[in-house]
C-alpha cells in the first residue's frame, strides 16, 4: 500500500444515507427508483462508520475535510448522533481537519440540535440547503411543501446557538442559484442576515466559495447541471444574480464557454474519494451511478482501497490524460466548474 498522503483541498464523502425526506429538482433523488442509486434505499451501519474512521487514525491518512452526506437526508439516520460524535473524535485524532455537514433541514429537531451545538477543537459547518425565499419557488424547486416547517427549525436552531454560545456548528444557509431562483436571491440574503442579527450572530455573504472564519454565511453556490449546455445557462443565471447582489467570484475565470473541455486531469482521483451507504468506494460525486466502483469497505479497509497499489495504477493513467477502464469520467466536464478543486503537478508528485 502506499503511504497516505495529505492534498489541500481534500475531502472524503461518506453517504449516511441515500434516502431523503425532499425530492429536489437537481437531484438524482428527484428519479426515484428510475435511477439505480435509489432502487433500493438503506443506511449506512454505524460499526462501517466506525470501523472506517478507526482506519483511517490508524493508518495516518487525513483529509482536509469529511463530508457526512451524499444523495440523502443525513439526519433522518437513526444513528446519526453516534457517526457524528464519531468522526469528531476522529477529526481531533488527525482523520480530518474539519467536518462540513449539508442537510435540508427537515429532520432538524431538538435531539438532532442538541447533538449538533458543541464546543469541539474541531472545527464545524452545517450547510442549510434552502434554495428559496418563498414558499411556491420551494415546493417548485424541493418537490415537497416544507417550506415552513424548515424556516422554523433552522430558526429554532439559531435561537439555541444564540443562548449557548456554542462556537459549532458555524451555520451557512445555501442557495443554489439557477434560472428557477434566480429573482428570489435578494430576498434570500435579507432573511437570513437579518435571522442572525437580529440573535446578534456575525454573518457574511458569499458566492462560489464559503470563506474561511466561524461566522455565519448567506451562501450563494453555483448549480452543477447534467450537460454542458444546460451548465451554460445555469452559469448565465448564476453570473447574473450574483452581479446583482454585489458579490465577488473568487474562481470568474470559469466562463461558461470552458465547460465543453475535456476532464484533463481530475483531482477527483487524489482528493475526493465517495464511500456510499452500501460501502461501495468510488473516485468522486459525480459518480451517482457507481461505474468507477474501486472495491467496498466490507471487503477490504479504505485506506487499502484508496491509497493502495490498483487506485495508483488509476492515477498513474489519468495523470496523463488516460480514463479507459472508468465509463463515468468519459465525457465529463465537471474539472471546468466553479465548485471543482484543482490539483498541481506537485501534488501529483507528492502522491505518486
Amino acid at each position: 500500500m502506499t503511504r497516505p498522503f495529505a492534498l489541500p483541498g481534500s475531502y472524503l464523502v461518506l453517504e449516511t444515507t441515500n434516502q431523503c425526506s425532499l425530492a429536489c429538482v437537481h437531484c438524482t433523488v428527484a428519479e426515484g427508483a428510475a435511477h439505480p442509486h435509489h432502487a433500493r434505499v438503506g443506511f449506512l451501519p454505524l460499526a462501517t462508520a466506525e470501523a472506517l474512521f478507526d482506519d483511517l487514525v490508524a493508518t495516518g491518512a487525513r483529509f482536509d475535510t469529511l463530508v457526512p452526506f451524499w444523495l440523502g437526508e443525513p439526519l433522518i439516520h437513526p444513528d446519526f448522533g453516534a457517526i457524528y460524535r464519531a468522526s469528531l473524535r476522529a477529526a481531533a485524532l488527525g482523520a480530518f481537519a474539519r467536518v462540513e455537514l449539508h442537510t435540508n433541514a427537515t429532520h432538524l429537531g431538538r435531539e438532532r440540535v442538541r447533538t449538533a451545538l458543541n464546543a469541539s477543537p474541531v472545527p464545524q459547518s452545517w450547510h442549510f440547503s434552502l434554495d428559496a425565499a418563498s414558499r411556491d419557488t420551494y415546493g417548485t424547486i424541493k418537490g415537497r411543501d416544507s417550506f415552513e416547517s424548515v424556516e422554523a427549525n433552522v430558526l429554532a436552531f439559531l435561537d439555541e446557538k444564540a443562548r449557548s454560545g456554542a462556537p459549532w456548528p458555524r451555520p451557512v444557509f445555501q442557495m443554489i442559484l439557477a434560472g428557477n431562483n434566480a429573482d428570489e436571491a435578494e430576498s434570500f440574503r435579507e432573511r437570513w442576515t437579518a435571522a442572525c442579527r437580529d440573535r446578534s450572530l456575525p454573518v457574511r455573504v458569499a458566492a462560489q466559495r464559503v470563506p474561511s472564519g466561524d461566522d455565519a454565511i448567506v451562501f450563494f453556490r453555483q448549480l452543477d447541471a447534467p450537460t454542458p449546455e444546460t451548465q451554460a445557462d445555469a452559469n448565465q443565471a448564476y453570473r447574473a444574480a450574483v452581479s446583482r447582489l454585489g458579490l465577488a467570484l473568487p474562481l470568474a475565470e470559469r466562463t461558461p464557454s470552458t465547460v465543453d473541455r475535456g476532464p484533463g486531469i481530475c483531482a477527483c482521483f487524489w482528493k475526493s474519494p465517495v464511500v456510499s451507504w452500501e460501502g461501495n468506494v468510488t473516485t468522486c460525486t459525480r459518480d451517482n451511478r457507481l461505474q468507477n466502483v474501486l472495491g467496498n469497505v466490507h471487503q477490504r479497509p479504505f485506506s487499502e482501497i484508496w491509497f493502495g497499489d490498483g487506485m495508483r495504477d488509476h492515477r498513474r493513467h489519468v495523470a496523463t490524460g488516460n480514463y479507459a477502464g472508468l465509463p463515468a469520467c468519459h465525457g465529463c466536464y465537471i474539472p471546468r466548474s466553479a465548485n471543482y478543486t484543482d490539483i498541481t503537478a506537485s501534488e501529483i508528485g507528492v502522491a505518486s
